[in-house]
């Protein structure tokens, strides 16, 4: 119960801390981004209940927060990595963070486009870990002009769970975001034997 009772003031901290920088950054439709913003959660959510909150696998995670764009999985999508299991924190952010990417790409970037693409992919070397989103074939891309709440969950938040770095490059061809960190901050023990090869391009 104790436990229970922890995570469940954690969750309603992170839903107070979505609804306060949404209606701070987002006044204008508040209501739409707030939602989909707690369906993230829940998604994330979804995923730690079924393994009983021993970690998410990233394909899983990635899928659950890609579930608006199924169809487009495994043809303008490409989903790829080892199997690894994120520890239940880093799952959160994680999955919020790719809820924010995904989101973005529909509206502004590849995903916006017919002929757009999007990568997926993560590894392990040694003791880090790998993971990038990487957009191509949609409109120019631009930084946007203000930094907005997605930015900061894409960034910053990410960062602090995993205690890693985020490089969010939006060259004109496409936005890229790439994450790095310690593996055994992200990941379950047990989950960490070194797989780089499947960051590499695609076939």
């Amino acid at each position: 119960m104790r436990q229970i009772n922890h995570r469940a003031k954690n969750m309603l901290s992170v839903v107070d801390a979505i609804a306060h920088q949404t209606a701070t950054r987002n006044p204008e439709d508040f209501i739409e981004r707030f939602s989909e913003r707690i369906q993230a959660l829940s998604a994330n959510q979804d995923l730690l209940v079924r393994n009983e909150w021993n970690g998410v696998e990233i394909a899983d995670l990635a899928r659950a927060q890609l579930a608006h764009f199924a169809d487009l999985i495994g043809s303008r999508i490409v989903v790829r990595g080892p199997r690894l299991r994120l520890k239940a924190a880093s799952a959160q952010a994680i999955g919020l963070a790719l809820h924010e990417l995904a989101t973005n790409a529909g509206k502004y970037g590849a995903l916006s486009a017919d002929a757009g693409r999007v990568e997926v992919r993560w590894a392990t070397d040694g003791d880090t870990l790998a993971m990038s989103w990487t957009e191509r074939g949609g409109p120019p891309v631009s930084a946007p002009k203000r930094r907005g709440f997605g930015t900061i969950v894409m960034e910053a938040m990410a960062e602090r769970s995993v205690d890693g770095k985020v490089d969010l490059d939006y060259t004109p061809s496409g936005l890229t975001w790439r994450l790095t960190c310690p593996a055994a901050n992200a990941l379950e023990p047990r989950e960490r034997e070194p797989n780089f090869r499947s960051m590499g391009k695609s076939n």
